[in-house]
């Protein structure tokens, strides 16, 4: 409010919803292609071995491994890129249960592994499992979401892949060119340049990019309590 109130522009920059191979889910769901959705799976794994986050590992004062800045552990960082999706392709969540743990020490004081359950008011329910370990993993599928029709796949690692399966396509149709999770900073950073310059309105407000800390907290919450909990009456 004090931001419009002086003329200024106040964006959370989330760059998910920038993600090419997010915005072709959106696509092919909006097509009807798939059918009606009734589930789906976000699988967000990094490893220090062999990817972009090693590199970040050998400097302990990055953010992500300062808790008085980074507020959690895998729920507070690169999980909230994979619950914005959701959320895009689902509608807004309703309640959620989880339960995390830290089999790898790597963000100090904070877990490392989060699996949850949740619940959209559309009545749709995903499933969500994040991880940071220290060891290797096979590259497995970043997204899936499954349709009365078909499914679709995002391939795992930051590379970028869509392949869309349905009875025309058993072995699954690719839904090229790849572009990637990193292909997602440009259109995120002009989308901010035309709000400032342009006066155009961000395509989320504070509010709504306020439900992916939400989401982490209700999780946070469902672990102690052991129950179902609502997202936003907290």
């Amino acid at each position: 409010k004090q931001c419009r109130k002086n003329g200024q522009v106040f964006m959370v920059a989330e760059n998910a919803q920038f993600w090419p191979e997010v915005v072709k889910v959106k696509q092919v769901i909006d097509s009807g292609r798939i059918g009606k959705v009734y589930l789906a799976k976000a699988n967000y794994w990094e490893t220090t071995v062999g990817t972009p986050f090693v590199k970040r590992t050998d400097d302990m004062e990055h953010w992500e491994f300062r808790p008085e800045r980074v507020g959690g552990g895998v729920l507070m960082s690169g999980s909230c890129h994979w619950i914005r999706p959701l959320r895009y392709w689902l509608g807004e969540v309703d309640e959620v249960i989880g339960v995390t743990s830290t089999p790898f020490h790597i963000q100090p004081g904070f877990e490392t592994l989060s699996n949850a359950m949740l619940r959209f008011h559309s009545g749709v329910t995903a499933t969500f499992q994040g991880m940071v370990v220290d060891n290797a993993l096979s590259n497995s599928p970043f997204f899936q979401v499954f349709g009365s029709k078909g499914e679709i796949v995002v391939g795992g690692g930051f590379e970028g892949s869509v392949t869309v399966y349905d009875k025309d396509n058993l072995q699954g149709e690719s839904l090229g060119p790849a572009e990637g999770y990193f292909a997602s900073f440009p259109p995120t950073i002009n989308h901010f340049v035309r709000a400032v310059l342009d006066k155009q309105p961000v395509d989320a407000d504070t509010l709504y990019c306020s439900g992916e800390p939400r989401i982490a907290w209700a999780i946070y919450r469902s672990v102690k309590s052991k129950k179902w909990e609502k997202v936003w009456e907290e």
